[in-house]
């Protein structure tokens, strides 16, 4: 399971895809030296002005732009002057990895430290102490509740944070 430097970079895409949309990764790829502001940028990429501000803010949010501000002394309207943080994104995305692999990592200790059952409807999956108290039978549709071995998803989580830590280690 080798990581390449390929993978770092679709895995970037898919974050600001995912935090920013379409025109997030649009933004991102123009690679963009300097100061700019949201109106020079939504007039050059003939986007209307607020969904160039609302990526340009998430990607804020994410740590891969920033601003400062000043006011128009002619028309009174504040002014965004942006800039994309393209030397911080191997630190955002292994903050992002990071919360992903707790997030993981305590879903694991769940799936690991308890004993599932589930409606054979597919209504709920509960855990064994709330099984006996609905006499294992599905509190929606009265369906019986079974025995859910989570072996497999358990496998598919220690996969995936096994991957996460190859990645965390080619960003270090």
């Amino acid at each position: 399971m080798e990581v390449e430097v390929n993978e770092i970079d679709e895995l970037l895409v898919e974050l600001i895809e995912r935090i920013a949309g379409e025109l997030g990764v649009v933004i991102y790829s123009l690679g963009i030296e300097g100061e700019f502001t949201d109106e020079q940028l939504s007039q050059e990429l003939g986007v209307e002005i607020n969904d160039v501000r609302r990526v340009l803010f998430a990607m804020y949010e994410l740590g891969l732009a920033a601003y400062r501000r000043t006011r128009d002394d002619e028309t009174g309207w504040m002014e965004y002057y942006w800039k994309i943080n393209y030397e911080k994104e191997r630190e955002v995305l292994k903050r992002e990895l990071e919360k992903t692999k707790e997030k993981l990592e305590a879903k694991l200790e769940l799936e690991d430290g308890s004993v599932y059952y589930i409606c054979t409807n597919g209504c709920i999956k509960v855990r064994y102490e709330e099984a006996m108290e609905y006499g294992f039978s599905c509190p929606r549709c009265s369906g019986m509740l079974e025995f859910l071995d989570s072996s497999e998803a358990i496998r598919k989580i220690r996969e995936e944070i096994d991957k996460i830590d190859e990645m965390l280690s080619m960003l270090s």
